[in-house]
């Protein structure tokens, strides 16, 4: 059966391969900045496999692991073709309660009938005790939206508890215990996410009752959970009190103490393949292990099998790979849109529970590791980006009204792209010039009569100003170099078409253009606060680098639409721009009392900046485009600090 759901996986990831190839739909133009790092992310674990491989001597064990690694590739055409298709997402969820009332079935028909095979009594599936189990248990974890969904007929959420508690079951019966460490986990993120919004009865209820249904059968001495779990602590017990451990736990410690003295030869580049199992091999000669271990060829744990690869490049590859996955099914609870939520949550259980499972096992290592990491990676992840395009599809009319506020000088160049993106769709556009001397105040008069010339207090006084004539519920404030994508303006209605908006903010994640790129990453792609409820805002009175206030416990979330950022017409404007802004930012400092003494230090200022930018913010990522702005960045940084510097001389 793990060739079959390698078969069938494989057959999905090429025929989503065949269907980009064919439809031309290989680079759709709207991925998120999240979806590109996990595709990178992706590369650079099969990267660094290859590159340990290399460097210890192209091992033919070596060729069999980069082989097996390499399939998680196909994450990148499944998400692609899943993310584009319309009208799958029942079938998934549909696929999960199907999955889940088969395995608690198949486990207690095998329990009942006293089938008894190479691992006693603990129901193997058909694959083995460990990944039924923990499959089971991410199956039924996953289902717990559904259990609460008032928009589902009754039949299909009594339909999601049967197959919740048929799941649960089947992984008590199979006996794997590494999997139920997620459990405290995710019911305790339950709360903060799926339950949050729920009245106290079902936010506490729902996680209790799955609590107490996984315990009953945990403690049940007829379920072999409890026999496992027993032994567990008796091998916790020993572990403490210095004596030999017997039960399976004690295996994987002496399996992770051979990793351990492995790793002791090469820490910094790892061993590569097919020494640890030599070194197994060893120790069973040597005596220090029994003879039934010299068929173990990893060392039990994803984790250390990256390091004894490739050494901590491989493990930090690893943690990137699950994090970033992770990530991109926490982020949905930050956004308005409240439906792609279930699907995060699927997400994020299903593969919580395979890093977990991670920690004892070589997840990787095994060809259904590799199947059931690359369909949960791609499956929800596709269809969250597939549900919200369906929701920003819908006619969303907007139940608060909006303010568009925006402040200027001289960007007649600008301001039209600017206003022409918010004129008819805002309730009302606010304009504050401070004394264009071009034909900037012209121009916006053609897309709103509320233009106002004044003089120029600072960026943060004069926005307020803008604020305080505003009169709508919510305010978007806009500067002349930006405009709304269409993505994001029906994201916008979506949330103001809701009648309790759960933020009171939102930050819009910025799509900068510059010198002809387009980035996604550095210091100028991050997602400032410019959506907000009028009357529980204000800007700070700063003369540049102003921020939004909210008011005191208001919570703020994050739209995936572009806020797209004309920020240079070209080199000259933006060397200019930088420098001016430079000399203000060190004047606000200085006056705040900040002092620079040594000539070094606007040196080392501007390489930090740099390192920043280019590799901790992956400005690497957007190629020429992201060193030109790195290099930008990094000579304002140098300029700030050297204007600082001279200020602090003429004290």
């Amino acid at each position: 059966m793990p060739k079959l759901a390698g078969a069938a996986y494989l057959l999905l990831g090429l025929s989503g391969a065949t269907w980009l190839t064919l439809s031309g739909r290989w680079r759709p133009g709207d991925l998120i900045p999240i979806e590109r790092l996990l595709f990178m992310a992706v590369v650079l674990y099969i990267l660094v496999w290859i590159l340990g491989w290399l460097i210890h001597g192209l091992d033919p064990a070596g060729a069999d692991a980069v082989s097996q690694i390499a399939r998680l590739l196909l994450i990148i055409p499944i998400l692609l073709m899943i993310r584009q298709l319309d009208g799958i997402e029942p079938a998934f969820w549909r696929g999960l309660t199907v999955g889940a009332l088969t395995a608690g079935g198949y486990a207690w028909w095998s329990y009942l009938s006293g089938h008894i095979g190479p691992h006693g009594e603990r129901v193997v599936g058909t694959t083995s005790p460990l990944y039924f189990g923990g499959l089971s248990l991410a199956f039924a974890l996953m289902l717990l939206p559904r259990l609460r969904d008032a928009s589902l007929p009754w039949i299909v959420r009594l339909l999601a508890v049967l197959a919740s508690v048929s799941a649960i079951s089947a992984s008590a019966l199979s006996g794997s215990r590494g999997a139920w460490l997620v459990l405290p986990l995710l019911l305790l993120i339950y709360l903060f996410t799926l339950g949050r919004r729920q009245p106290p009865f079902w936010r506490f209820g729902i996680p209790a009752t799955f609590l107490a249904i996984a315990l009953l059968f945990l403690l049940n001495p007829i379920s072999p959970m409890n026999e496992r779990a027993l032994s567990g602590v008796d091998d916790i017990s020993a572990l403490i009190s210095g004596d030999d451990l017997q039960g399976t736990l004690g295996r994987r410690i002496k399996l992770w103490s051979i990793a351990a003295e492995t790793l002791g030869e090469n820490s910094l580049l790892g061993v590569g393949p097919g020494i640890y199992p030599q070194q197994v091999q060893q120790a069973v000669a040597d005596g220090r292990l029994p003879e039934d271990f010299v068929d173990y060829e990893h060392p039990h744990s994803e984790y250390l099998s990256a390091l004894l690869h490739v050494g901590p490049l491989g493990l930090v590859a690893l943690l990137l790979l699950f994090g970033i996955a992770l990530r991109r099914y926490g982020r949905v609870w930050q956004t308005g849109l409240r439906r792609t939520r279930h699907l995060g949550w699927a997400g994020l259980a299903g593969l919580s529970t395979l890093v977990i499972m991670a920690l004892t096992e070589s997840l990787f290592e095994r060809n259904i590791g590799v199947v059931w990491f690359g369909l949960l990676a791609a499956l929800s992840a596709g269809l969250i980006h597939a549900r919200r395009r369906q929701d920003l599809k819908a006619t969303n009319r907007r139940v608060h009204s909006l303010s568009v506020i925006i402040i200027c000088k001289n960007q007649a160049g600008e301001i039209d792209r600017c206003l022409s993106s918010v004129h008819g769709w805002a309730d009302e556009i606010i304009v504050l010039d401070s004394g264009s001397t071009d034909d900037t105040v012209a121009r916006c008069r053609r897309y709103t009569d509320q233009v106002f010339e004044t003089d120029w207090p600072g960026f943060g006084q004069q926005k307020q100003r803008a604020l305080d004539r505003a009169t709508c519920d919510w305010v978007l404030s806009l500067d002349a170099d930006e405009a709304l994508s269409i993505p994001l303006k029906h994201e916008i209605d979506l949330v103001l078409s809701q009648p309790d908006p759960e933020f009171s903010g939102f930050h819009l994640r910025w799509l900068t253009f510059a010198f002809g790129y387009q980035l996604s990453f550095g210091h100028w792609a991050r997602a400032p606060l410019r959506l907000f409820k009028r009357d529980q805002a204000r800007f700070t009175p700063a003369k540049v680098h102003e921020k939004v206030i909210l008011a005191d416990a208001a919570e703020v979330g994050i739209l995936d639409g572009a806020l797209e950022h004309y920020v240079y017409r070209d080199l000259a404007h933006a060397q200019t721009k930088l420098r001016r802004y430079a000399e203000l930012q060190a004047s606000q400092r200085y006056k705040k009392g900040r002092r620079v003494r040594t000539r070094l230090a606007p040196v080392l200022r501007a390489i930090v900046n740099w390192l920043d930018n280019m590799l901790l913010r992956l400005a690497i990522i957007d190629g020429r485009g992201g060193w030109t702005m790195s290099k930008l960045n990094a000579r304002y940084t140098y300029d700030k600090y050297e204007h600082l510097r001279k200020l602090t001389r003429s004290d």
